[in-house]
């Protein structure tokens, strides 16, 4: 399978965004592009930029997934078209228009784009420190842009392999690139969590500090940067099912072994509203006409509001011993959604845990520690170690927020398990891309008919010469590329 479509594809955001060599075909007429692998101040330069080009420019833009995946979720829900949202949540689920002449093609074809733009970045770096380039004076400064490179690099393979059912695994090494085969997801994912080993070995064994700009907010020292490798390995690990069937397969000693690991406060990036903006947010939550929190999630908190609303009259005010009704989530009694595109749309409630707006500045999470001891109570659960998972969910934010009795020492194993979700459920909507996607998914929870991941992108399979393909829709369940399952 060839290679030879990313770099078409590619070509015009690795310029712009990352100032990379191309992915395969040489330019001997732009040496300003050589210059920046030849000279260490400018590899320095490019290196500083990798997670901002992977944060902002993938994970938080609003060219991305990320809506339509927390409505396909139905976490959060929406009418309006943008991003994708209406198509990919309407009812019942259709098939995804995997075409260049979709409306929104363009958002699913950017995120496959950008992280791969990410990578080649990455690649291209570690590819000159393996030729011998020392970065800073007396070559102080190599192994942190090493670590940081391998970091990128598995991030970006990593969220590739959690979201396309197939994809392309780049190497810096890479002999050939227009060889290199077509590998299933969890051989991408594979090889993220490997990228993600080698950052960790480097940091572990050497010292440095990352500048405050590199990830905006706060210095990291190698330390730190070993303990989010580990997280974001236990995030891979686990969100990296399909189902609720790979999901008992994880390996989950591994899933504690990282998390043990893993950061130890929350993860939070800086954002000034100048270069550093959450666009995901912004035309999500932000905007109290534009994203609402589902009836679904407000029925956990009260089980006698609707899951699911038939009309468009307000359901009320709901009520619930949780204080993260009261704390997180806003009542409104106006909707602004339009009826004719279905009433299970509707939501009389909105997301108000975080302040961020364009308005200011402030820091933002990226990642709470409260997943990392999340992920880890589930593992002990699936180890049936109890005791273990129980003690967790009792310091977790179930108590700390929620003002909830403590689980009972003689809760089963599906009672740990409902309250863990529970507490996923109330907890990630914005920290994190994808989680509430990841974990519908995993629990065989998706409504029937949902893509359970995205095809490689029509524009992309059209350069390679390989038919278009697609998932999603009712006719099409079967549980490996596309719900079967579903919470209704």
């Amino acid at each position: 399978m060839k290679y030879k479509g990313i770099y078409i594809f590619a070509l015009a955001l690795i310029l712009l965004a990352s100032c990379t060599k191309k992915l395969q075909i040489e330019n001997d007429s732009d040496p300003s592009i050589e210059d920046v692998y030849s000279d260490p101040a400018s590899v320095y330069g490019v290196a500083s930029s990798l997670f901002y080009n992977w944060y902002i420019g993938a994970q938080t833009h609003s060219w991305s997934p990320a809506m339509s995946m927390m409505t396909m979720a139905d976490q959060g829900t929406s009418s309006w078209l943008n991003s994708g949202m209406f198509d990919l949540s309407s009812e019942p689920r259709q098939t995804f228009d995997n075409s260049e002449s979709y409306r929104y093609a363009y958002i699913f074809e950017h995120y496959w784009t950008k992280l791969y733009a990410d990578i080649n970045t990455a690649n291209d770096i570690l590819k000159v420190l393996d030729e011998g380039m020392v970065i800073g004076e007396n070559g102080e400064d190599t192994k942190m842009v090493e670590a940081m490179s391998y970091f990128i690099h598995g991030l970006s393979l990593g969220y590739i392999g959690l979201n396309y059912d197939k994809a392309y695994i780049l190497n810096y090494d890479t002999e050939n690139p227009s060889d290199v085969p077509i590998s299933n997801y969890s051989d991408v994912t594979a090889a993220a969590i490997s990228s993600l080993e080698k950052c960790i070995a480097i940091a572990d064994a050497n010292n440095f500090i990352i500048p405050s700009d590199w990830i905006n907010g706060k210095d990291y020292t190698n330390n730190e940067i070993s303990q989010l490798a580990h997280s974001y390995i236990a995030r891979f690990l686990v969100y990296n099912s399909r189902n609720a069937t790979q999901n008992d397969a994880i390996n989950w000693q591994a899933v504690i072994d990282n998390a043990n690991l893993g950061i130890t406060s929350d993860f939070e990036v800086f954002l000034d509203n100048v270069n550093w903006k959450n666009w995901v947010y912004h035309y999500s939550y932000e905007r109290d006409d534009w994203v609402r929190v589902d009836a679904r999630i407000i029925n956990l908190m009260d089980s006698s509001y609707t899951k699911r609303l038939t009309s468009g009259a307000d359901p009320g005010i709901a009520t619930s011993i949780d204080a993260r009704l009261g704390t997180d989530f806003a009542h409104d009694n106006i909707c602004p959604f339009k009826p004719e595109r279905g009433y299970y749309h509707y939501s009389f409630y909105l997301y108000k845990r975080i302040n961020y707006s364009f308005s200011t500045a402030d820091y933002f999470p990226e990642m709470y520690k409260n997943e990392i001891d999340l992920l880890k109570a589930e593992a002990y659960a699936h180890l049936n170690q109890l005791p273990m998972a129980i003690n967790i969910l009792n310091t977790s934010s179930r108590i700390s927020r929620g003002n909830l009795p403590p689980l009972s020492a003689s809760a089963t194993k599906q009672q740990v398990l409902d309250a863990i979700f529970y507490e996923r459920d109330i907890e990630f909507f914005v920290a994190g891309f994808g989680i509430n996607y990841y974990d519908m998914r995993r629990r065989d929870m998706l409504q029937k008919g949902t893509m359970l991941h995205f095809p490689i992108p029509a524009k992309e399979l059209n350069v390679i010469g390989l038919p278009i393909y697609t998932f999603g829709g009712e006719n099409n369940a079967d549980g490996i590329n596309t719900s079967n399952g579903g919470w209704l």
